[in-house]
């Protein structure tokens, strides 16, 4: 495996488009001759000629596969060409490939540095085998520490999308043989262990009822009114106006989320969703910056379309 300087100095003019086929085929399957054109702005000849290349020193990672007319990974000899962590990879999976991300210290236009950023590395190859699964449509089966259950045996997954709450990179799955027939949920990559993909067999493909297309709780965008919680004093109230960008003489802020991530929301923005009555017991004992005014509203339109 190479880090990225030594690809560079091995494949001087190639080094970056070798990089981008070796990352679609890890994380994605695939890799087309029109994806590598588009990415690097090269005509068919010199995409197929980098695809070419790619294959005569890293063959056994790659194959043409005539039912996806697409170069497919061999995933019983692939070998990462170059090294990568899973913050970089999903990074890259979510906003694009990106060189500059390639190097063992990222360069940057000007310094950055990430805050608490969590030292337990998460599975590269997890993470892969779960993207792979997500572009190609199929299950994967794993086991998987739920925060909320006891029950850690193997789960059978349907992954959709990526996300990322600003400190957990999750992912949006079907969990086909769930007991409480909760079935879209979000999942943290951290939890999944000993992930097996299931690409091969009918079975295992997605089924129309489970894909993000029906995934009601996603494709559901809910309005939030907010107002600064009453509860805070004129100081807390001034800096949570300049940390929202809401105006000096207003203590309202109007926003959107996607239903399957309002507990989400409400936790990291700390909004009382609750009115008065069900607050009684707790509301001297938390700390909330907004409430939340349109919260019956939410459970109707919740209650009409989901």
């Amino acid at each position: 495996m190479y880090t990225y300087k030594e690809l560079k100095e091995e494949h001087t003019n190639n080094a970056d488009r070798l990089a981008y086929i070796d990352f679609m085929l890890r994380f994605t399957g695939i890799v087309k001759r029109s994806d590598i054109g588009g990415m690097f702005n090269l005509s068919d000849a010199a995409a197929s000629k980098v695809l070419a290349d790619y294959s005569r020193v890293w063959g056994r990672n790659i194959e043409y596969n005539r039912s996806l007319r697409a170069n497919a990974i061999v995933r019983n000899n692939y070998n990462p060409v170059i090294e990568l962590d899973a913050e970089t990879s999903l990074g890259m999976l979510a906003h694009g490939f990106n060189k500059n991300k390639l190097h063992q210290v990222a360069k940057t236009t000007i310094p950055f540095e990430k805050i608490g950023r969590v030292s337990n590395e998460l599975s590269v190859e997890f993470i892969a085998r779960i993207t792979r699964a997500i572009n190609g449509k199929y299950a994967i089966s794993c086991e998987y520490l739920s925060e909320n259950s006891n029950n850690h045996s193997r789960r059978m997954i349907i992954p959709l999308a990526i996300m990322h709450d600003g400190v957990n990179w999750m992912f949006r799955g079907y969990h086909r043989d769930d007991n409480n027939k909760i079935f879209f949920k979000n999942f943290h990559f951290s939890r999944a262990l000993d992930v097996v993909e299931h690409f091969e067999g009918g079975e295992y493909k997605a089924l129309p009822h489970e894909t993000l297309e029906s995934d009601k709780e996603w494709n559901l965008v809910l309005p939030l009114q907010l107002r600064i919680h009453p509860d805070r004093d004129e100081s807390q109230k001034r800096r949570i106006r300049i940390d929202f960008g809401i105006p000096e003489n207003k203590d309202t802020l109007t926003t959107s989320v996607r239903c399957a991530f309002l507990w989400i929301m409400e936790r990291e923005w700390f909004i009382d969703s609750k009115n008065d009555e069900e607050n009684s017991d707790t509301k001297r004992s938390k700390f909330f910056k907004f409430e939340l005014l349109n919260a019956e509203m939410l459970k109707l339109v919740k209650q009409g379309n989901l």
